[in-house]
């Protein structure tokens, strides 16, 4: 069997790391399959793995904007699909608009169908999220195939779209291994001072549903308070950066507490989880956070936002936060600061859950289950 991936938008973070570690782990002998075809921009192309048994495929419409996209699936990919004698095709990027079947989608973005959460956005990205509701939605149900992530975004999006639950399974992301390791001995509070800063860090691109203002303001309140904690914040800027920039502007002292840094390559961010004292996530809206993971999975003791999935992949390995309430979030910063008996136990119980997450597995399944539907609509 012949399977075709449109990547098309895909272009970066956790859709890009999930679609390179699915590749990187295929087994074309496990799975049933012989061949693997990618389309996707040349950016894309030049970040996802090579292999024998992997062909990567680009067009001029791949690398233009998103519009183009939808004009390459909607008149281009079929017949190219064809011509290559693809099987199925899998989307993960959510949106699929050509008349190419079977075909499998994923859900990843939660955003264009929480409601709540794009009423804070402007006029232009309230449009955009309302088109990738109705191409989303319209994908989900014509769908020989839909993977969910969590069973969270399964039950959200179910009661906002008639879905066939027959055609939907669960396949959780994975982990690198690379991230692992042991959770560390806790220090206790006597051990920080404002010569030597407790270090939270929060690693995520800089939009308004991340919320890295608020997490900002929490600690340069906290740190003006006399207590010795500081984050560093790694991601690149999609929007809203203002509002970290007003809140350094307001505390005198935020060069001493919070450090920011750029977006950087997936690999150079292991030594910044394992070098951490702790983890925020303080994100209000996800389907199933891969750094959340990686922080799970780094051994860190974990402080998150209490929205969306968080609690089903976390469970009873986090201390939890209302993301948008500030004192609610000082109050998990300084609980887990303060105790290190607390830290122990919170970084050992989220290590352990994280041992059944792996990439190899996603893989796996993913690629049986593609298998498995371009099977059965030959019947």
């Amino acid at each position: 069997m012949i399977i075709g991936i449109d990547a098309s938008n895909i272009r970066f973070g956790g859709g890009l790391t999930h679609l390179n570690a699915i590749l990187q782990f295929a087994n074309p002998t496990e799975s049933g399959f012989s061949k693997i075809i990618v389309w996707a921009s040349q950016s894309t192309l030049n970040q996802i793995t090579d292999a024998p048994f992997i062909e990567k495929t680009t067009h001029s419409y791949l690398n233009k904007s998103t519009l183009f996209t939808f004009l390459f699936q909607f008149l281009k990919l079929k017949n190219e699909a064809k011509a290559k004698n693809c099987q199925v095709i899998f989307a993960p990027g959510s949106t699929f608009i050509s008349p190419f079947r079977p075909f499998v989608t994923m859900s990843q973005n939660m955003l264009p169908f929480e409601f709540d959460e794009s009423k804070h956005y402007n006029f232009m990205m309230k449009v955009r999220l309302g088109i990738l509701f109705f191409t989303q939605s319209f994908s989900f149900k014509k769908a020989n195939g839909l993977i969910f992530l969590t069973q969270y975004a399964k039950n959200y999006i179910s009661n906002k779209i008639k879905i066939n639950p027959d055609k939907t399974i669960i396949i959780p992301h994975g982990v690198s291994p690379a991230f692992q390791q042991k959770p560390r001995i806790q220090k206790e509070k006597e051990n920080y001072t404002h010569q030597n800063l407790f270090e939270f860090l929060y690693v995520s691109y800089i939009t308004i549903y991340k919320q890295q203002w608020k997490i900002a303001e929490a600690v340069c309140q906290l740190h003006q308070e006399g207590f010795p904690v500081k984050v560093k914040l790694i991601g690149s800027i999609l929007d809203s950066f203002e509002k970290v920039e007003k809140v350094l502007a307001k505390y005198p002292n935020s060069k001493d507490c919070i450090e920011y840094i750029a977006g950087l390559p997936h690999q150079d961010l292991i030594a910044h989880y394992h070098n951490s004292d702790a983890f925020i996530f303080g994100s209000s809206c996800e389907n199933m956070p891969i750094i959340l993971i990686e922080a799970m999975s780094a051994g860190l003791p974990i402080i998150s936002s209490n929205s969306g999935p968080m609690k089903e992949v976390l469970e009873d390995g986090g201390l939890y936060f209302d993301p948008r309430n500030i004192p609610e979030i000082k109050k998990a910063i300084v609980t887990i600061f303060e105790n290190h008996n607390l830290r122990t136990q919170l970084a050992q119980k989220s290590y352990t859950k994280t041992l059944v997450y792996s990439w190899q597995n996603c893989s796996k399944n993913t690629f049986d289950y593609l298998v498995k539907i371009g099977n059965e609509y030959k019947k």
